[in-house]
C-alpha cells in the first residue's frame, strides 16, 4: 500500500531575491535550481558542496538528496547548511526566506501575492488558508488567556463569526478587482 503522506513544509514557497521556490512534497527544495536561478558562482554550486563532509552526513541523515546531475534536493536546516558555505550574506537571505514563510505568518500573504503572479493560484490559495487559520488560531489563543473559562465559548463563536465574515468580504473585494 503506498502512503500518500506529506511534509509539514510540502508545498511551501520561500523567496529569495525576488525568486520563489517551492518545496516538494517531501519539504525538501531544489538546491541546484536556487543556484542557477540567482547565478550563484560555479564555485559554489551544489555538486561542490555535496564533495564535504558535513553535506555528506546530511545526505546519510536523509536531509538532502544527492543526485549528481539532476538537482539536489534539500530539508530546511540542509538548504540553511549549503546557504551558510555559499556565504554568509547568502544565509541570511535564506535563513530570512525561511522565516518569512516558515514562521511568520503575516509575511505569508506578500508570498502568496507572489505565487499569484507567476501563476500559481491553487498554490496561493492554500497559502492564504493556511494563514488565515493561523489568524484565528492567534486570536482564540489570546482570548482564551484572557477571560474565563466560561465565557469563553461564546465569545468565541462572536468573534469566529465577525472574522470570518471579514475574509469572506475581504475575498469578494479581490475578486471583484
Amino acid at each position: 500500500m503506498k502512503s500518500d503522506i506529506k511534509h509539514k513544509h510540502s508545498g511551501h514557497v520561500i523567496i529569495i531575491d525576488g525568486h520563489a521556490f517551492k518545496a516538494n512534497d517531501h519539504g525538501q527544495w531544489d538546491l541546484t535550481d536556487i543556484w542557477r536561478s540567482l547565478k550563484l558562482p560555479k564555485t559554489k554550486g551544489p555538486g561542490k558542496w555535496a564533495e564535504l563532509k558535513e553535506a555528506k552526513r546530511l545526505a546519510e541523515s536523509r536531509k538532502v538528496e544527492l543526485s549528481h546531475g539532476s538537482g539536489t534536493l534539500a530539508t530546511k536546516q540542509a538548504a540553511l547548511r549549503y546557504a551558510g558555505w555559499v556565504s554568509p550574506v547568502f544565509e541570511d537571505m535564506v535563513y530570512d526566506a525561511f522565516e518569512a514563510i516558515l514562521e511568520a505568518p503575516e509575511v505569508a500573504l506578500l508570498v502568496a501575492g507572489k505565487m499569484r503572479e507567476l501563476g500559481n493560484d491553487h498554490s496561493a490559495a492554500i497559502v492564504e488558508r493556511a494563514t488565515e487559520n493561523q489568524d484565528r488560531n492567534a486570536i482564540l489563543r489570546s482570548i482564551n488567556r484572557s477571560r474565563p473559562k466560561r465565557q469563553l465559548s461564546q465569545e468565541n463563536r462572536a468573534i469566529l463569526r465577525l472574522y470570518n465574515a471579514a475574509k469572506r468580504h475581504e475575498k469578494v473585494n479581490r475578486n471583484s478587482l
